[in-house]
């Protein structure tokens, strides 16, 4: 059965605004004028685009590094057009698809409306409030699970040619991992050869 969800409550239990931003090699000139200060403590690892917070969580812990936020989110789609039930019900029963839901965004566009001028929205808020009230006033979003890439849903959706999408949300997905002040350097060299992470990065504060 589709479930009648509103992803715009997910989406808006998300932190509050900061003035913390991830560092990478184009922001180390910043850094030299003076723009920015690196945080201790603590550095970003980007992650493969098949990875699960259970699997993210039990592998860190092999390694004692301790996690201190993650945002790993899975691949979701934006059905274009109106498939019959029978296809719905074909479509969520595919051993990759997760759920299917339907938002029903014209009982909630004026409230959303409303949401997207409360000042203390951050920047990733106000997006995916946009997002949402760009689209038909009624859709079906399509959640896969977590070893879902974009290559791997286009062969799922293959096998249902009849149903139109695009998509909704292909997140990066990143951990905050904790490391020993002065030693940040040294931990991400070794994240960095771990199979699953493609990348690492310092976290910098504007002043």
């Amino acid at each position: 059965m589709v479930r009648q969800n509103l992803l715009f409550i997910v989406l808006l239990i998300l932190t509050g605004a900061t003035n913390a931003q991830v560092i990478d090699d184009s922001s180390i000139e910043k850094n030299q004028n003076g723009d920015y200060d690196f945080v201790e403590g603590r550095f970003v690892a980007y992650l493969a685009d098949t990875v699960s917070p259970t699997f993210i969580y039990d592998q860190f812990q092999q390694l004692g590094i301790i996690i201190l936020d993650e945002d790993i989110e899975p691949l979701l789609i934006a059905l274009v057009n109106t498939p019959s039930s029978e296809r719905l019900e074909e479509m969520e029963s595919h051993k990759n698809i997760v759920g299917i839901y339907r938002t029903t965004l014209a009982k909630e566009r004026e409230r959303l409306e409303y949401e997207l001028s409360d000042p203390a929205l951050n920047a990733k808020q106000k997006k995916a409030i946009r997002q949402l009230l760009t689209m038909p006033q009624e859709d079906y979003i399509l959640e896969f699970d977590y070893s879902v890439d974009i290559k791997k849903a286009q062969k799922v959706m293959g096998e249902f040619r009849d149903v139109a999408y695009k998509i909704f949300r292909n997140s990066l997905r990143t951990v905050t991992l904790k490391a020993e002040p002065g030693n940040e350097p040294l931990l991400m060299d070794k994240v960095e050869q771990l199979s699953f992470v493609e990348s690492t990065a310092m976290i910098g504060a504007i002043k």
